[in-house]
């Protein structure tokens, strides 16, 4: 009783902290940014990570030489804040490989902190695909689920005004933007991958801080991450409205790596 009990007030304090308050920073226009407090591992991997996805894309995408190039410029640009960030792997041309011994090395914690990079990343990749601008689609993971009025595409709104539903709404409610789409289920995949080969096995036994959450809740909170993260893919796959990727991000993919691996929130 006590353990069910304490797991839905920690569950209660998690949600109001997570869905209230997460701040994305574009990785292609400035730093990147939301509350769980970041190291500078965790940035510089994420933007590894998503090199290494565009550059994938890019090369795989035979069929559609536009479509190849936008992810061409989109890894070109992404290397450029990598060589920004270390300019030591400026004279490395294999450091994609280099990387990662590196990044296998890393602790739990900073793996768990590039996975909720890379499913922000994912949001806001499906929001342009979805025919939202950069502003907007940089805002989903900074807005929080509640009730507004239908708005349409065009409409002179204020972000900071908006509410996630109001942004959701501004969407066609179909992909517009292939390029983009493959770029978010792609990181999707990057996601699943990084799971199973750095998080899913390796749970700190006792949590750290003040928070005390007990081994049972972290193993009941990677599996349910685990199923997030497939219905993020599933999602992807089936084109769903944007609102259901918005809600598998913030209320199964953040919460439950927040439980699992002792992500700490900004302030603490």
């Amino acid at each position: 009783m006590d353990y069910h009990y304490n797991r839905l007030k920690i569950v209660g304090l998690v949600f109001s902290f997570l869905v209230s308050g997460m701040i994305l920073g574009s990785f292609y226009t400035t730093a990147y940014a939301h509350n769980f407090s970041q190291n500078q591992d965790s940035i510089f991997f994420t933007l590894v990570k998503l090199f290494e996805v565009e550059d994938t894309v890019a090369a795989n995408n035979y069929d559609n030489k536009s479509n190849s190039l936008q992810h061409s410029e989109n890894a070109a640009n992404i290397l450029k804040q990598i060589f920004i960030f270390n300019n030591s792997m400026a004279d490395n041309a294999n450091f994609v490989i280099t990387y990662k011994p590196i990044f296998d090395g890393l602790n739990v914690t900073t793996k768990a902190l590039v996975a909720a990079n890379l499913a922000d990343e994912s949001l806001k990749e499906y929001g342009l695909a979805q025919g939202l601008n950069i502003t907007q689609a940089s805002s989903l993971p900074n807005m929080t689920m509640s009730s507004g009025i239908g708005m349409k595409m065009g409409d002179n709104v204020p972000m900071s005004s908006m509410s996630s539903s109001q942004t959701l709404n501004l969407t066609n409610k179909k992909v517009v933007d292939q390029s983009h789409l493959e770029s978010s289920s792609m990181i999707a995949k990057s996601l699943k991958t990084l799971f199973l080969r750095s998080l899913k096995i390796d749970i700190s036994e006792k949590s750290k801080g003040l928070m005390q959450i007990p081994i049972e809740m972290k193993t009941e909170s990677v599996k349910n991450l685990e199923q997030g993260i497939d219905n993020l893919a599933s999602a992807l796959n089936r084109k769903a409205p944007l609102s259901e990727v918005f809600s598998i991000v913030h209320g199964q993919i953040h919460p439950n790596l927040f439980l699992a691996y002792d992500l700490k929130l900004k302030g603490e």
